[in-house]
């Protein structure tokens, strides 16, 4: 049965940061945000290529730690993670940023698909081990220290809650996350003082149409001018991402999540899941109330089988 939630966070004045896939877009927005904003706070800035880490993008000093990271390799989160307790003693909070996006058609794929194989490994294995670590380290490191628990952010997105044409194997990855996160916080004693959080950007003005974006090759022909190739023209379009959210908004909002705005002595609760823009809102909010249209339209369906009185189980799932 779940227990109560834990208490809401208070974010320690010399926080730890720990956060993957700072080379560029909102991790590396992070990283510099919290380094040059709040200087008594330490940053772990972690990238696959550390010399990606460069000043001014995020400045050095005694309270930034630049290290390499493939999140897609055990050890090598664990070597990271051991490098940030020798520096600094604890870990406060881990954002899990790392990432990259497929798109394509997904019946073209091969089967055993290496690089759908590979995108799941980062973005979701990947971001599962560092949660397994970070873990361990709020429960058992963190106390010795004199600070209790810690939060871990998942840096998913809207495409973590609501499908799109042409990525999905994208999608999968985030679904993924998400489902691993909430199941997972629901297992940890509130004693322990452990907060986990999904945020769902929309559109970011990132490199998720350039460098972070793969392709799905061959296409297959019987999908030639169908809703992959308009979701490709769309995020091929630059100048439709001028709407999109800075990475600098959605830096800001995460640290407004853990400690309302950054700041010490602002205890905040920090809920499962906070769509980022407008965009995430709208569509993630339309997605729901479709949903629950579904539900009333087929409840007696739904409600014909199995026993009615279903207390035990609705206590157990929570």
């Amino acid at each position: 049965m779940e227990g109560p939630a834990p208490k809401p966070y208070n974010l320690p004045a010399d926080a730890v940061w720990f956060i993957t896939g700072c080379s560029s877009g909102i991790g590396q927005a992070l990283a510099h945000h919290i380094a040059t904003t709040f200087p008594s706070q330490r940053v772990v800035a972690t990238a696959r290529n550390p010399t990606s880490l460069s000043a001014p993008e995020i400045p050095n000093g005694p309270n930034v730690l630049k290290l390499a990271l493939d999140v897609a390799s055990p050890p090598s989160i664990d070597a990271a993670f051991d490098e940030a307790l020798a520096r600094f003693g604890r870990v406060d909070v881990v954002v899990n940023n790392a990432g990259y996006s497929l798109m394509g058609d997904a019946e073209a794929s091969p089967a055993g698909n290496a690089d759908a194989r590979t995108m799941l490994d980062t973005n979701f294995w990947g971001a599962v081990d560092v949660m397994k670590r970070a873990l361990s380290i709020f429960r058992d490191t963190n106390p010795q220290t004199g600070q209790v628990g810690g939060v871990i952010i998942n840096v998913s997105s809207m495409g973590g809650i609501l499908g799109s044409p042409g990525s999905a194997y994208y999608h999968a990855s985030k679904f993924a996350l998400e489902g691993f996160a909430e199941s997972a916080a629901k297992e940890l004693k509130p004693e322990w003082g452990i907060h986990v959080c999904n945020v769902e950007p929309g559109g970011v003005q990132t490199r998720y149409a350039t460098s972070s974006l793969k392709l799905l090759e061959p296409r297959h022909p019987a999908y030639a001018g169908g809703a992959t190739d308009a979701m490709l023209g769309f995020i091929g379009n630059r100048e439709a991402h001028k709407v999109f959210a800075r990475p600098e908004s959605v830096a800001v909002a995460v640290c407004e999540i853990v400690g309302g705005g950054g700041g010490e002595g602002r205890r905040r609760r920090i809920p499962m899941r906070v769509p980022l823009g407008s965009d995430a809102y709208g569509l993630i909010r339309q997605k729901i109330e479709r949903q629950l249209q579904d539900m009333e339209e087929f409840k007696e369906l739904s409600c014909s089988m199995g026993d009615p009185k279903l207390d035990h189980v609705t206590n157990l799932v929570g």
